[in-house]
């Protein structure tokens, strides 16, 4: 049976840990964590055929001109919304095998956690061809970086920039605004404050909104008819001219580098190192996160100017993360299936299938959120009464559909032996069937918790 500490490390940390890594873990499990940190950035095979962000919205452009010249209007819909739809499962099919099969679950984790944090969300359909290319562009190279530079890369991105509507936003008082009377849109301006960087109580008002909305404006992307079609694109006649003052700080008109400017200085406020430092401890150590660990990280995080890796460290050596008794992290629908998935040791096509199927039955795919904020990260939003008789159910088939290739009793030592209640014990090594033992095991409350 693994340690406590090679427990935490592979589960709260990681994504579920796998029988083939077990050795490595125990050996050291807080150096096990550290070496992720230092590595660079590891795609696997699994990502080699998915396109960019460019070349999606070249097909998507391409597709909504053919819906506009074509007799069949209904048909050609269709055809937009099958595309849309297998773009979306291949990128959902390689994020899945990739998480399954990593050698560095604690990157993965990380990689989720800043996903959801600058949540996009396929539920506003000409996001659903781009959200996946999103994380690849914007956030996996950023893992290890500073806060700042994954902030400047969401921003400009074509998936942020369409789902929180500023490709549109054209300020009234600017040249295009005055010919085409098109209005100012806020969205990405609040939620860049409220969500991204400050937090609801981050000291800023509405003027700050408004005001960062109009410095915001003119940033947008190519459109079909261009050369160059689908990507960032900074337009002078949208941008509200003049000096702009945000937060009692004055910024001078210098086109897209104001913007820049604007969200470097968000990125270091000391609200700002607050609030991520919340979010991050709430999500690896508790839904109430102690006080002391949220400080320690917010320190850490304004002491190095936001560099990500600084803080990572600083959140492996908080004692509080270590302690089992803090055993009440829910895991998301996303962690539970492939925390079972590496566990059961399995990664042919046909698991990854079921696992992107036990997604839809359960409910929060990622990249479906209802709002900007992203997915719940909390026990009260994620296990009410229907969705714990769903993973109950989810749990019977995924002990058959699954196929572990060890044992219940052998997956029991090194996935809950640490935390596993006597009751657990004693049901999974009574099962008169294996299936029965490993569905058992896969819906244990200690196997839904990290």
């Amino acid at each position: 049976m693994i340690s406590n500490d090679a427990y935490i490390a592979g589960t709260r940390f990681g994504l579920g840990i796998r029988y083939d890594e077990v050795r490595r873990i125990s050996a050291s499990p807080m150096g096990w964590l550290t070496e992720q940190i230092r590595s660079p950035l590891i795609l696997s095979n699994a990502f080699a055929s998915l396109l960019s962000t460019e070349q999606n919205l070249k097909s998507a452009f391409a597709l909504r001109q053919a819906r506009a010249d074509a007799n069949d209007k209904v048909a050609a819909q269709q055809k937009i919304q099958e595309s849309y739809k297998d773009i979306f499962v291949g990128e959902m099919r390689a994020k899945l095998l990739h998480a399954i099969t990593t050698t560095t679950p604690f990157y993965e984790r990380l990689a989720d956690f800043w996903s959801n944090h600058f949540a996009v969300s396929v539920k506003k359909g000409q996001v659903q061809p781009i959200a996946g290319s999103y994380e690849r562009e914007a956030i996996r190279p950023y893992v290890t970086g500073r806060f700042a530079d994954m902030l400047l890369a969401v921003a400009h991105h074509p998936a942020m920039l369409i789902y929180l509507d500023n490709a549109g936003s054209i300020c009234p008082d600017s040249i295009a605004g005055r010919r085409r009377d098109k209005g100012l849109n806020e969205n990405l301006a609040r939620e860049i404050m409220e969500l991204h960087t400050l937090g609801v109580d981050g000291g800023y008002t509405q003027t700050d909104v408004t005001t960062f909305a109009k410095v915001l404006t003119g940033w947008s992307l190519t459109g079909p008819n261009t050369d160059d079609p689908g990507h960032f694109d900074f337009t002078p006649r949208r941008h509200e001219p003049g000096t702009q003052t945000i937060l009692d700080k004055s910024y001078p008109d210098d086109g897209e580098d104001q913007g820049i400017a604007v969200l470097r200085n968000l990125a270091v406020h000391p609200a700002t190192a607050h609030h991520i430092a919340t979010k991050l401890a709430r999500h690896f150590i508790a839904d109430t996160p102690p006080d002391s660990a949220v400080e320690r990280l917010a320190e850490v995080f304004s002491g190095t100017g936001g560099d990500l890796p600084s803080v990572y460290r600083a959140l492996v050596e908080i004692p509080e993360a270590w302690d089992v008794r803090h055993h009440t992290k829910i895991k998301s629908s996303y962690d539970l299936v492939v925390s079972a998935a590496r566990a059961a040791g399995k990664s042919e096509d046909e698991h990854i299938d079921y696992c992107l199927k036990s997604l839809r039955f359960l409910g929060d795919m990622p990249f479906t959120a209802d709002s900007p904020a992203g997915l719940p990260d909390v026990a009260r939003d994620m296990v009410g009464p229907e969705a714990m008789i769903r993973r109950v159910e989810w749990a019977q088939m995924a002990a058959k559909k699954l196929e572990p290739s060890q044992s219940a009793t052998e997956m029991v030592s090194f996935t809950i032996g640490p935390v596993m209640r006597e009751a657990t014990q004693h049901a999974i090594a009574h099962a008169q069937r294996e299936p029965e033992a490993v569905a058992l095991l896969f819906g244990s409350p200690e196997f839904q918790r990290r």
